[in-house]
């Protein structure tokens, strides 16, 4: 068991989450500077498209872009899906060159499609090609003589809590487990289950893995305690080594700052013409319209903040981002 990196993180962990067309290397960066998350993960990359991609050649394609990183982010985990082993070996050879100081296995995508191709969610169904999958990359890192910790990202199970799955993945002595505490019938409805994802830590922490939670988390305590979006707190005590943090992160980066820090509102909506300077410079010719997603999140629980968004939901530059932002602190602060 190679556990890399992780070894040296400091308890508890609180990471950034990997989040399909949310977490890209602009929001990785501005997340790490005002968040200061221990760990991050890409957006989850396919590995039967990366493969294709590398073998045409072709330099300037988009799944680059969701691979580029700041060193200021590391560590920093690549995330791969798909559902072919072959696939999952070829990709990983192409993403330990890169300088990822992990490599971690989508085994929890919601995506029906995905999962019903075997995919993501799908491969909690088939332990034997979760295995093999488990195997292929650990066989692509070996192959470019690394030592790069190979983990997995899942689910409590797929229509309900699924003890078979966690047993399958203790077998596997995973340095690392992250799971969410919904099944994939759940998709996103409903709460995350931290009770059950207490008893899955108990079976996979006796192989020697770490284990982190996710799903629904609002704040980090000082006191090393959570609290999730129904305002129940969680400890993380000798259960979880740590905790994931997506939809709470996007427009809030500091949510995973330990030392309970939080901005006024001029820091944070100064922070939001930031982020859309670095998606002008980290990710040059796409379209303005990707970056007005983010900038909304930022916009929320305070005075004026829907008319706000209104403004910046169809801003077209970093310049006309910082204009309205100005004009609205001339009338807030003022």
């Amino acid at each position: 068991m190679t556990k890399g990196f992780w070894r040296n993180l400091p308890w508890p962990i609180v990471g950034l989450s990997p989040m399909d067309g949310v977490t890209d290397a602009p929001m990785r960066y501005i997340s790490k500077k005002y968040g200061q998350p221990d760990v991050i993960y890409t957006e989850f990359v396919s590995v039967e498209g990366l493969w294709r991609i590398e073998k045409r050649g072709e330099t300037t394609h988009k799944i680059w872009n969701e691979l580029r990183f700041d060193l200021s982010e590391k560590p920093i985990v690549a995330q791969l899906f798909g559902s072919d082993p072959d696939s999952f070996y070829n990709a990983t050879k192409i993403v330990a060159k890169m300088g990822f100081d992990g490599i971690d296995i989508n085994m929890g995508c919601p995506s029906p499609g995905l999962e019903k191709r075997g995919g993501g969610a799908g491969l909690m169904r088939d332990h034997g090609l979760a295995h093999g999958v488990i195997e292929a990359v650990r066989k692509g890192v070996a192959d470019m003589n690394m030592e790069i910790p190979v983990s997995v990202k899942t689910r409590i199970g797929s229509i309900g809590p699924d003890r078979e799955w966690w047993k399958a993945l203790a077998r596997e002595e995973l340095p690392v487990v992250a799971m969410h505490g919904r099944t994939f019938k759940q998709l996103y409805s409903g709460e995350a289950d931290w009770e059950v994802l207490r008893e899955a830590s108990k079976i996979i922490k006796e192989s020697g893995a770490m284990f982190l939670g996710n799903g629904d988390v609002k704040k980090i305590l000082i006191d090393n305690k959570v609290k999730l979006t129904n305002e129940r707190i969680v400890d993380f005590g000798s259960d979880f080594d740590g905790v994931l943090i997506g939809r709470k992160a996007i427009g809030n980066p500091w949510v995973m700052r330990k030392d309970g820090y939080e901005p006024d509102i001029t820091e944070k909506l100064k922070v939001v013409v930031e982020h859309a300077r670095e998606f002008e410079k980290n990710l040059p010719g796409n379209k303005f319209e990707i970056m007005r997603k983010h900038l909304t999140w930022y916009a929320h629980g305070f005075e004026g903040a829907g008319g706000l968004r209104r403004k910046l939901v169809v801003s077209n530059s970093a310049d006309e981002v910082m204009v309205i932002i100005d004009n609205f602190l001339d009338i807030a602060v003022n």
